[in-house]
């Protein structure tokens, strides 16, 4: 299943009420799930993004569906990237 890095920052709305965000982090990991893929980690991070995810998704699709998602809910900003497996970078690295 394709992986994909979101790098994150919260917006007023989510620490006008960060009390509840192990709640909202639960929430948006079913919402995952329930498009068919899996939060593989989530960390708060220090410095640019508020927060990194890992993300498994079965396709770029369902991605976007997942990011309108959360965009309804106004509390979070984010930037999301696809990976390349390293295998696949070796092979095309060998010229095969």
């Amino acid at each position: 299943m394709p992986v994909y890095v979101m790098l994150g920052n919260l917006k007023q709305a989510a620490f006008e009420n960060l009390s509840r965000i192990e709640e909202r982090d639960e929430k948006a990991a079913t919402i995952i799930e329930s498009l068919g893929g899996k939060l593989v980690s989530l960390y708060y991070t220090l410095g640019q993004y508020d927060f990194v995810a890992i993300i498994e998704m079965p396709s770029k699709e369902k991605l976007v569906k997942l990011l309108a998602i959360l965009g309804k809910f106004g509390t979070v900003r984010t930037e999301t990237f696809e990976t390349i497996p390293t295998e696949m970078l070796y092979t095309i690295a060998k010229g095969n």
